[in-house]
């Protein structure tokens, strides 16, 4: 797992518009494979239901965090959105993050382009935080509101999980189109890192027909990498423990510790390409983002 000392450090979000395909757990169980290899990572928990910082505190122990010490910091005029207070250590080497709050979902409102200023908290506080990491991952709630908006626009690189079924793939297409959106608007090197298959049991005929599918629709955007259904990540979470130091030496540990190296890879071999379209109607140049793009030009 590499990450060029000479570059500043890649910001990844894990976006969906669909719950529960696994956002939380890939930043959990990878920032832990990257941590342990020796990377500092800081974890960003952007979803107001804070699963990923209850994943390391406890839910009791999230609740009681005061609002300036949470990402409501960011949103709340009535707080310092200071990284120094903001960011804190989880209980594991190399691993950081900033913790998410409840209270996020009083900022998180639909129509995220007409909140001004507001649109670029994210990206103004990780500017000034992220020289202290050699990663960020960046935690979305399942849906397309100010907070995921701020992710995009913070972000290098968007990775997508999902299942390989019908309702955890539904929704992708207003997923392409947010990020070619971000790109025409206000983050001209947003890139896409990977379509991230979830959950998958490979003994279900479903998930091996709709592996093809995305496959043959996206060919090398999908991670060659999935994530398997196991016991041990929901051992892991029970333990408030990453994957990677929770039982490291299982095989499911042991995806994600491959799937953390080709992640690395594909940032790497971003850095180098030029961002594109990902929607079909925008890279057929019908597309309202197509025009957009085109009237800038």
């Amino acid at each position: 797992m590499t990450t060029a000392t000479a570059q500043p450090p890649p910001v990844v979000a894990m976006l969906n518009r669909k719950g529960g395909v696994g956002k939380s757990s890939c930043c959990q169980h990878l920032g832990g494979a990257f941590a342990r290899s020796g990377k500092r990572v800081l974890l960003v928990d952007m979803d107001p239901q804070s699963s990923l910082t209850q994943g390391f505190f406890g839910p009791q122990a999230t609740e009681a965090m005061a609002r300036h010490e949470t990402l409501v910091a960011l949103f709340d005029d009535a707080c310092d959105p200071d990284p120094e207070r903001v960011i804190r250590p989880t209980p594991f080497d190399g691993l950081f993050i900033a913790p998410g709050s409840n209270d996020l979902d009083s900022f998180n409102v639909p129509d995220p382009q007409e909140t001004g200023e507001y649109q670029n908290a994210l990206r103004t506080f990780l500017k000034e935080a992220k020289g202290r990491f050699d990663i960020v991952f960046i935690d979305c709630p399942p849906n397309l509101h100010l907070a995921s908006w701020n992710a995009l626009l913070a972000a290098d690189a968007v990775v997508i999980p999902l299942q390989g079924e019908d309702y955890g793939a539904q929704g992708i297409t207003h997923v392409q189109r947010a990020i070619d959106l971000a790109l025409t608007r206000a983050n001209p090197d947003l890139r896409l890192a990977g379509y991230l298959l979830t959950m998958v049991q490979k003994r279900l005929g479903v998930h091996l027909a709709y592996e093809q599918q995305l496959r043959q629709l996206y060919g090398d955007d999908v991670f060659a990498g999935m994530v398997p259904l196991a016991k041990d990540f929901k051992e892991a979470v029970a333990a408030r423990a990453p994957l990677s130091h929770y039982k490291p030496r299982c095989a499911a540990a042991k995806v994600m510790a491959a799937i953390a190296d080709e992640l690395a890879a594909r940032l790497d071999r971003l850095r180098a390409e030029k961002p594109r379209f990902l929607y079909l109607g925008n890279r057929a140049g019908v597309g309202p983002e197509a025009d957009e793009l085109r009237r800038a030009s």
